[in-house]
């Protein structure tokens, strides 16, 4: 298992990727593998003496993090597929384009795929949400996120460059519903997972409805407790056009292993593409697990099924 370097001072989203780990190991002893831990040091030298002196069957990439940068996880892979080793999960193509978030916007526009308009294209006084264009995990990412016009937006697009550093984005706020779509590639083909829903409770006086990071990673936290994830009874052709949209998703991004697909659904029914995660958690108590439980697979399962797709 190829993993990040561990930080002493590492945040929750980080840590998570040690207890992932620690999971998936029990789950390849269960399916009679060896388990062996590798760091991802660089994408030169010590990795690779590391890998060639382990001479793994497989490996199965669980980098999230990279000392390069967030927008950088392809060459984790592009260093596995120049030494010729087999690994899990999406390829170099789908990790690049993915990792940056206007590339994938801007993709997903020309695919013709539902997504909001980003500032300079939408109205100056429309409600904007600010992003990290490269973080994950919803890093920086909180109530005060939502703010009312482009001046707006551009002042706390710049606010959060100076607090978390590279380059910030916002779009359009879509006021709605929340989804995301799991998919897992059994036998050479994708199949999707039953769409889960965020609900917001406690989101009243104007509170924006949306997953922050507390809302991930901040156990006990207001955020935490006011947005339980679900899945509802099927509502057709709500989920219909949810799963046509993320495979769609799938295949242009040429995606591998599992993904999953966020989404908002507006007042009218009308679904928009929010992020395309090529590389989602895989604990026990993480979305995508979840999902695959709805219809009787366990974490055990999912890691045969990446094995078999290396």
């Amino acid at each position: 298992m190829l993993v990040p370097p561990r930080a002493d001072d590492a945040r929750p989203d980080q840590d998570d990727t040690f207890v992932q780990a620690s999971e998936i190991s029990a789950c390849l002893a269960r399916l009679g593998h060896r388990a062996v831990e590798a760091e991802y040091a660089d994408h030169g030298a010590r990795t690779e003496h590391t890998l060639r002196a382990l001479a793994p069957d497989i490996v199965l990439n669980l980098v999230e993090e990279v000392p390069e940068g967030p927008d950088q996880l392809h060459r984790v892979t592009e260093l596995l597929e120049r030494l010729g080793y087999r690994y899990t999960g999406a390829r170099s193509y789908g990790l690049e384009t993915t990792g940056k978030k206007l590339t994938m916007k801007r993709m997903l526009r020309e695919a013709g795929l539902p997504t909001a308009q980003l500032i300079g294209d939408a109205p100056a006084n429309s409600r904007f949400i600010v992003k990290s264009a490269l973080e994950h995990a919803s890093l920086g990412l909180d109530d005060f996120s939502v703010v009312d016009g482009a001046d707006a937006a551009r002042a706390l697009m710049a606010e959060k460059q100076r607090t978390f550093g590279g380059p910030w984005f916002a779009e359009a706020y879509i006021e709605g519903r929340e989804f995301d779509v799991a998919m897992l590639e059994i036998g050479g083909r994708v199949r999707t997972l039953p769409p889960a829903e965020i609900l917001f409770s406690g989101h009243a006086n104007g509170r924006p409805k949306i997953f922050n990071y507390a809302s991930k990673w901040d156990e006990g936290s207001d955020s935490f407790e006011a947005t339980p994830r679900i899945f509802p009874a099927r509502e057709a052709p709500l989920f219909d056009e949810l799963e046509r949209l993320a495979l769609a998703a799938w295949h242009l991004f040429g995606l591998n292993g599992c993904a999953h697909v966020d989404f908002r659904v507006d007042a009218a029914g009308n679904p928009f593409v929010l992020e395309v995660n090529a590389n989602p958690c895989l604990t026990s108590d993480a979305g995508y697990t979840l999902a695959a439980a709805e219809v009787g697979l366990t974490q055990d399962d999912i890691v045969a099924a990446l094995l078999a797709g290396a």
